[in-house]
């Protein structure tokens, strides 16, 4: 994403810091980091580009574009760069620990040993907030609610996806908000720069794109999901019944995807989705969060007329055209 892009040098800082923590842990444990690090790998970057790839939610980048908006405003109350490396440090330390945690959940045959490592994942985002911000009683009243919402609604989703209970779109918006682990470094951001007044239209942004890359995410993943047995919101709307025999399953799924252009629905209201967000972020003040949209939205587009294709292969030749 070229909008990720003008903030590497930041990231790529932290990174320091989380390479040269996960260097010194102690035999199995360095095997085991190293591992994981492989697994996460994205192109050229290897590891490094994990949060900067074209398909990854902007979770490091919220408290760097609001670091940008302050600037502008009041250049005076804007964290230090050593501060602000820090602070993405400490997000990049929550997200891995929760990327650990959903491995576990979703994988048909996770290296359950991982968990582990998401201790030392924890450990290391709690002390360095708790250094930065821990003085704060507000910021540690929204990490506790954001950390249990975030706790809350995973296990929610969980529990839906592995049940044929009914499964409707005001569920799938709650469950959305499991990424409320996002509205902590942001928030941390805006406390640091004394706006803790921000907190409500934080919370409304990262909820919007939690629902948004929630939908993309559906689509892009629903062949897995299927094979795992996980009906998510887009395969019970396509007619899933878990304990079904697959090939069946696949059948009425691919019918509702292709035939009934569910595939395209879908997209169509992640790109609704995405753009609420980018209404909240102007509230903000976010100037670089419309780069961000428009990129996203592209890929979206992408998405979308590659289903299309797929739709009118199904329309002309049948289920054999389609994969």
């Amino acid at each position: 994403m070229r909008s990720y892009q003008a903030h590497q040098p930041i990231l790529d800082a932290a990174w320091d810091i989380l390479e040269e923590r996960l260097s010194t842990l102690a035999p199995p444990l360095d095997a085991l980091a190293r591992r994981f690090l492989a697994r996460i790998a994205n192109g050229e970057k290897g590891h490094r580009g994990y949060f900067s790839s074209r398909l990854a939610p902007p979770l490091v980048f919220l408290p760097l574009w609001l670091r940008e908006r302050f600037r502008r405003e009041q250049p005076a109350s804007v964290p230090s760069e050593e501060v602000t490396v820090r602070l993405v440090a400490a997000a990049m330390w929550g997200y891995l620990y929760i990327r650990i945690q959903d491995d576990l959940l979703d994988e048909a045959h996770p290296e359950r040993s991982q968990t582990l490592l998401g201790n030392v994942c924890g450990w290391e985002m709690a002390r360095l907030l708790e250094s930065l911000v821990g003085d704060s009683a507000a910021f540690r009243s929204s990490f506790e609610r954001s950390w249990f919402d975030f706790t809350r609604w995973t296990l929610a989703e969980h529990e839906q996806l592995l049940s044929d209970a009914p499964y409707n779109a005001a569920h799938f918006e709650q469950h959305a908000r499991k990424v409320a682990f996002a509205r902590v470094p942001a928030l941390a951001m805006c406390i640091l720069a004394g706006r803790g007044e921000f907190e409500p239209t934080v919370e409304t942004l990262v909820d919007q794109l939690g629902v948004a890359y929630g939908l993309t995410n559906d689509v892009v993943g629903w062949r897995r999901d299927l094979a795992n047995g996980h009906r998510t919101f887009l395969l019970a709307r396509a007619g899933f019944t878990r304990g079904e025999p697959l090939e069946r399953s696949l059948r009425t799924v691919r019918e509702a995807l292709y035939g009934r252009g569910l595939l395209v629905e879908t997209l169509e209201a992640s790109a609704e989705w995405q753009r609420r967000a980018a209404r909240s972020a102007e509230t903000l003040g976010l100037a670089e969060f419309s780069e961000y949209t428009h990129e996203r939205l592209e890929l979206v587009d992408e998405l979308a007329r590659e289903a299309k294709v797929f739709q009118l292969r199904w329309v002309l030749a049948g289920e054999k055209a389609c994969p």
